[in-house]
């Protein structure tokens, strides 16, 4: 079973729901560009506080790695407690944009994910100089915004506004902000031209099989993903035909990757396969992200 981790080696024999469980549980696989974005963030928190300290916005596709980038960059910087103070200390602090550009919607979101009280109908002004009393106190280094497009759901003035909010969080702290979207996350930074110089941005491009290196690099991490598929032989999913079936699915998305792996494999627990063939991919009857998007035009 040299296919196989060790972790997946040690669940062979267990039984099939344990088998399923583990493939549904979240997994890092690190890759290149990955570690490109991983160093760039480090870059970010060894910088010295400065008057107009350096972002960074990171950029790609939905289902594409960004957040799961983001959410293994937070393992290296767990919440912990000063010895001295007993005091939480919190490195770097993650939260979502809010659905519209709202400054108290950030505030609250940022109270929230410091399990900081506060009372929902005090001004914005009360709430923000709360968070700043509240990630001092925690030492943050660096402030991450998922989903930052959502900028651009509101007025130009509520953009103007929340932009102004995190500008200012900066600003006061002197920390470095990241933003992490699809496409309309840059064009919602440009809105405000000073913030926006302040901001490196970072591309996570769709994987891609149009060069001999491309498509070594796409096998790699088949292979890298097959690894932790508990399946008592080796499927051989990173050789053709199935890399090209995969990427033909998956349409370069990593996310869509691990989850067209991931429902193969349980597919071939449940029905004592002991691997993937090209039947398991007839009988899943599995189709791209922009075939499903066309199934549910038939809706309208």
């Amino acid at each position: 079973m040299e296919h196989l981790s060790d972790k997946a080696r040690s669940l062979i024999n267990v039984p099939n729901d344990e088998k399923i469980f583990y493939m549904n549980t979240d997994r890092w696989i690190g890759y290149p560009r990955s570690q490109e974005v991983l160093n760039s963030l480090e870059d970010l928190m060894c910088y010295p506080k400065t008057d107009r300290m350096p972002n960074l916005l990171i950029i790609g596709d939905s289902n594409n790695g960004k957040t799961k980038i983001l959410k293994q960059f937070l393992k290296r910087y767990p919440v912990d407690i000063d010895e001295d103070t007993a005091l939480n200390i919190q490195p770097v602090v993650m939260v979502s944009a809010p659905s519209k550009p709202d400054e108290n919607s950030f505030y609250i979101r940022l109270l929230q994910e410091l399990c900081t009280p506060y009372v929902k109908n005090e001004s914005a002004s009360v709430k923000r100089e709360r968070v700043i009393r509240v990630l001092k106190k925690r030492k943050t280094r660096m402030l991450i915004i998922d989903e930052i497009q959502h900028v651009i759901a509101g007025s130009y003035n509520s953009q103007k506004n929340f932009l102004n909010a995190i500008k200012d969080l900066s600003n006061t702290l002197q920390i470095p902000i990241v933003g992490s979207g699809i496409e309309d996350a840059f064009h919602a930074i440009q809105v405000d031209p000073q913030l926006a110089n302040r901001f490196q941005v970072e591309i996570l491009p769709r994987w891609k099989v149009n060069t001999p290196d491309n498509t070594k690099n796409f096998a790699r991490l088949i292979a890298s993903i097959e690894k932790g598929l508990v399946l008592p032989e080796a499927s051989h999913l990173y050789k053709k035909p199935y890399l090209d079936k995969i990427y033909y699915l998956s349409e370069g998305l990593i996310g869509e990757v691990f989850q067209i792996l991931r429902q193969l494999a349980i597919f071939s627990i449940k029905n004592d396969q002991t691997s993937i063939n090209e039947e398991t991919f007839e009988a899943l009857g599995l189709i791209p992200p922009s075939s499903r998007r066309k199934l549910l035009s038939q809706l309208r």
